[in-house]
C-alpha cells in the first residue's frame, strides 16, 4: 500500500472548465488535477469512445491512490470510464446519467441536440450561453454574488461555437451510449451527489446507488442541478468524507 494522501481527479460540465471545482477543491483539501474537457479547452475528440479514452489517458498519468469526480458531462464520462474498467480508489458522480436507455428517446435526444448544434453555429454562443442559463435547472445560481456569476459567465464564455456545436454532437446524452447495465461492475466506493431540487436526477441517483456494490446518495437540500455551483461546501464535504474512507481502506492491513 502506497499510503500516500488521493488524488482528485475532477471533471467538469457542459459549457464549463476546470476551475468551476475551485470552491470545492478549495474547502475539501488536498490534491486536485482538474483538467479542462475536450471541446472545452481539451482536444477535439472524433466520437464518444474517443472521449473515454481521453478520461482514461488522463487518469493513468494521476498517481494512486486516485479519486475520479465528474459533474453532469464530466460525471457521464466518469462513470463511462470506470464501469470500462479504468482503475480508481473511489468514484464522486455529481448529478449525472448513465444515459438514455431508450433507443428511440436517445435518438430523439441526438437529433435535439444536432437542432442546438446548428443554432450554436448560426446565433454564435453567447445567444446559447444566455438560453442555457435561463433554464429552470440552474435557476439556484443566482442567489450567488454578482461577481461570482460574472467569473461563472467568463468561464463559459471562453468556448466559441465550433467548441460548443462539437461537444454537442459527441458529448451529449444522445451520443453517449447507455451504461445503465455496466453499473454493478462498479466496486469500489462511490458517492452521488444530487441537488434535492433535481427530482430527476435525485431518481436516477437512487437507481444508480441500487445497481452499484457500495454506493451512497447524498442530497443536497436549497440546490438544484447546479450543486456545484449552489452549494459547493456540500458537494465537498461529500468527497472529503469519501476521500476519508479510501485513506482508511488504504490502513486496513497494515
Amino acid at each position: 500500500m502506497s499510503h500516500s494522501e488521493p488524488t482528485v481527479l475532477a471533471l467538469h460540465g457542459f459549457t464549463l472548465g476546470g476551475a468551476m471545482w475551485g470552491e470545492v477543491a478549495d474547502a475539501a483539501g488536498g490534491r486536485w488535477l482538474t483538467p479542462d474537457l475536450p471541446f472545452h479547452g481539451g482536444p477535439p475528440v472524433a466520437d464518444w469512445n474517443g472521449a473515454v479514452a481521453w478520461v482514461a489517458g488522463t487518469l493513468a498519468a494521476v498517481p494512486t491512490p486516485r479519486i475520479l469526480a465528474g459533474y453532469s458531462l464530466g460525471g457521464r464520462l466518469a462513470l463511462a470510464a470506470v464501469a470500462g474498467g479504468e482503475p480508481v480508489d473511489g468514484l464522486v458522480i455529481v448529478a449525472a446519467s448513465p444515459g438514455i436507455a431508450d433507443p428511440l428517446e436517445r435518438d430523439a435526444r441526438r437529433t435535439a441536440d444536432e437542432v442546438l448544434a446548428a443554432r450554436i453555429e448560426r446565433n454564435g454562443p453567447a445567444a446559447f450561453i444566455d438560453g442555457w442559463l435561463d433554464l429552470p435547472m440552474f435557476a439556484g445560481l443566482g442567489a450567488r454574488s454578482d461577481a461570482w456569476r460574472a467569473a461563472d459567465r467568463a468561464m463559459r464564455d471562453r468556448h466559441d461555437a465550433r467548441s460548443l456545436a462539437g461537444a454537442l454532437r459527441v458529448l451529449g446524452q444522445g451520443a453517449q451510449p447507455p451504461m445503465l447495465d455496466a453499473l454493478e461492475r462498479i466496486d469500489v466506493p462511490v458517492a452521488l451527489v444530487v441537488g434535492a431540487a433535481d427530482e430527476r436526477y435525485v431518481a436516477m441517483a437512487r437507481v444508480m446507488a441500487s445497481l452499484m456494490q457500495d454506493a451512497t446518495v447524498t442530497i443536497v437540500e436549497g440546490a438544484g442541478h447546479a450543486v456545484v455551483g449552489e452549494q459547493p461546501g456540500a458537494v465537498a464535504d461529500a468527497v472529503a468524507h469519501l476521500v476519508g474512507r479510501v485513506v482508511e481502506s488504504e490502513h486496513l492491513f497494515d
